[in-house]
């Protein structure tokens, strides 16, 4: 059956008032609160279909999302449409600083009355963006866009120290420039989706922003749909968990304008070029669930879900947290030589969020993402993954990678 697609977008912008996530006021022990938003906080959807396999890329404007959260939206798409709910569902935040508290990390709570309507939104959003599928065709492509920096710099005694902007010379790790660009058409040409992915944090907005905002990948995604009447954009962040947008941390948009109009006309670059067709691509989907013992408390056990999708020539594994980037060059170094992937790449901040994820190397370098953090419980601890859990975690992706060809 040939391929049919469709996309949706649904708001979820927390009223004013609400808790921002990231940054809270630790002199005098409160959080930010909003004072209103800059531009819309969104999910936006794109279903896909090739008659024997669903799957959905799921793109959301926030921080991260918790492992209960996932299976409540899971629980709720699959009252209507159970094939739906499966390891074909990625559930993709932005890692945008500017979004409220869903990590619950910093006075937010599960029982604000707005995550009610955030997994509503985000089930509606699957749902629909299924209900509008039509005949569709795809294409893929990718290229360089030098708008981050690797933000460990290892200092001559061994150890980590954190740079926030780019400083050339300096902020010299390993980064992933390559965006990778997604663009669904109907059969008449029409443009209906296009996903875009780029691994660097959403952060050129800092503590001093008091609006919510979906930072550098909204700007983005507006130029995009400007471009392309018609087409939804959607955002998914990388292995990001040490890597910085080149500008980042500030307290007006300049940064946030810059960075978004020039990864969107990086996209809209590629979209136009010659890219990898296929409009009868194969659709596959696997996952499983990994278990580790909490570093901060071993008498407790923390569950990764990754999983793997093929979108035809593209392959896309799934992580939750922030995976250091390392892992994501690895990963498609391993699926050319393996898999023969024409394209791949891992999508971080997806389907929960254990916090970061280093390599084993990092460890002993420590820093900011690596030193345990220990003023959070246990069981919501951003430094919560063991030592070598990064490394088991991408043996399942690529294990899984071979599994669905």
């Amino acid at each position: 059956m040939p391929l049919t697609a469709g996309a949706a977008t649904v708001d979820i912008t927390p009223p004013p008032g609400s808790i921002l996530g990231c940054f809270p006021d630790r002199a005098r022990n409160r959080p930010r609160l909003a004072e209103g938003a800059h531009d819309p906080l969104q999910v936006r959807a794109l279903g896909l279909s090739d008659g024997d396999q669903c799957l959905t890329l799921c793109a959301l404007d926030l921080t991260g999302i918790r492992r209960g959260d996932v299976a409540r939206i899971r629980e709720r798409i699959a009252q209507t449409a159970p094939e739906l709910a499966g390891p074909g569902l990625v559930l993709a935040c932005s890692h945008t600083h500017s979004g409220p508290d869903s990590l619950y990390l910093f006075g937010g709570s599960p029982d604000d009355p707005w995550l009610d309507e955030m997994i509503a939104a985000v089930s509606d959003a699957v749902l629909a963006a299924h209900a509008r599928r039509v005949p569709a065709a795809l294409s893929v492509g990718s290229g360089p866009v030098d708008l981050s920096h690797n933000r460990r710099v290892i200092g001559p005694d061994g150890r980590s120290q954190h740079f926030h902007e780019r400083e050339p010379g300096v902020t010299i790790g390993p980064v992933d420039p390559d965006v990778t660009v997604l663009c669904v058409d109907s059969l008449a040409g029409e443009p209906l989706a296009v996903a875009f992915h780029f691994t660097a944090h959403a952060l050129t907005l800092g503590p001093a922003n008091m609006r919510f905002s979906a930072d550098f990948p909204g700007v983005a995604r507006a130029l995009i749909e400007e471009a392309l009447p018609g087409a939804i954009a959607l955002f998914a962040n990388g292995a990001a968990g040490n890597i910085h947008p080149r500008e980042c941390m500030r307290a007006d948009r300049e940064a946030t304008e810059a960075i978004g109009r020039e990864l969107g006309r990086g996209v809209l670059a590629l979209a136009g070029r010659q890219m990898t067709a296929d409009a009868d691509p194969e659709l596959a989907a696997a996952g499983r669930t990994l278990t580790f013992a909490n570093r901060m408390d071993p008498s407790l056990e923390v569950f990764v879900e990754v999983n793997c999708l093929r979108i035809g020539p593209l392959v896309l594994g799934v992580v939750p947290g922030e995976y250091f980037v390392e892992f994501q060059l690895r990963f498609r170094q391993r699926l050319a030589a393996r898999v023969g992937a024409q394209y791949a790449t891992v999508i971080g901040y997806a389907n929960g969020w254990p916090g970061y994820i280093p390599t084993r190397e990092s460890y002993a370098e420590g820093g900011y993402g690596v030193d345990a953090y220990s003023n959070e419980p246990p069981e919501l601890s951003r430094t919560c993954l063991p030592p070598g859990a990064g490394e088991a975690i991408l043996e399942a992706l690529v294990d899984l990678a071979e599994e669905i060809g």
